[in-house]
């Protein structure tokens, strides 16, 4: 994973998912906008307060630094869930040229190039999945609910429903999200990765400096999640940017509350 700036726009990109030179695809960050205050200043939520016209301006500046139409976004509001949309061109603009119709989906697919999709993060994990043979992307959101539920695993398992992917051809990244450095968490929580997913131990571990607390390793819980969904560990890429560390480049629910901007994932195939 890489850093890249252009027209002062800070945003990630994934080597493997690059390489794959069918799509185009980003991580943004909170830099190169026009948002002020606490959305300072690439924030790209209309639901947090913000003026709609710099979120506007907003999207239309990290698009054009990654080759993409804003026009064409399709976007809605996630739930914490595992539920999954096949998105066609007639989607297209949903939720910014015209209001969304698709809400409570936090994964979408799609066979069809130029259907830029988004999802929305600050702190929850965005997974990107690229079928190099099949020419199909996916891009879920899994915040530490959707992980628990396998989020992952729903994602290819729906790319293999549609459009008959074979996990051995999915290019997958995991982005910057919470990481175990700040994933402090109680036992409830720990009890449900438990529940749902033996494995989770290797990845759950006390909190030295708080009696009864836990950290957890999202991104390891989630690599573990595609590996048994069939994708090969060597075609996933896995990011070391925790949003909560980093807030001169991410906006963190965790460190910054209701109050704040969002970042957003966006994964596009070419024409």
């Amino acid at each position: 994973m890489k850093l890249c700036e252009k027209n002062g726009v800070k945003f990630f990109t994934f080597e493997n998912i690059e390489k794959t030179g069918i799509v185009n695809h980003c991580f943004s960050t909170r830099v190169g906008g026009v948002s002020e205050g606490k959305f300072k200043s690439l924030n790209l939520a209309y639901n947090c307060g913000d003026n709609g016209e710099s979120v506007t301006e907003n999207f239309k500046r990290i698009c054009q630094a990654n080759d993409m139409d804003y026009t064409k976004m399709v976007f809605g509001k996630q739930i914490h869930d595992t539920k999954i949309k096949n998105v066609t061109t007639g989607d297209c603009g949903c939720g910014v040229v015209f209001e969304s119709n698709i809400d409570g989906f936090d994964g979408y697919i799609t066979n069809q190039p130029d259907v830029v999709l988004v999802t929305f993060h600050a702190d929850c994990v965005p997974l990107f999945f690229v079928d190099t043979v099949k020419k199909v992307i996916a891009l879920s959101h899994s915040g530490w609910k959707g992980t628990v539920r396998k989020m992952a695993k729903a994602t290819v398992k729906e790319m293999q429903t549609v459009f008959e992917c074979n996990p051995k051809d999915i290019v997958a990244a995991i982005g910057p999200s919470i990481g175990e450095c700040c994933f402090q968490v109680d036992k409830p929580v720990v009890d449900e990765f438990l529940t749902e997913m033996e494995f989770a131990s290797k990845y759950i571990r006390n909190d030295q400096n708080a009696e009864g607390k836990f950290k957890i390793d999202l991104w390891g819980i989630n690599r573990e999640l595609m590996i048994e969904a069939g994708i090969l560990a060597k075609n996933i890429e896995v990011t070391d940017y925790c949003t909560m560390c980093h807030d001169d480049l991410f906006y963190s629910h965790r460190k910054m509350g209701e109050e704040r901007g969002s970042l957003a994932a966006f994964l596009s195939l070419k024409s």
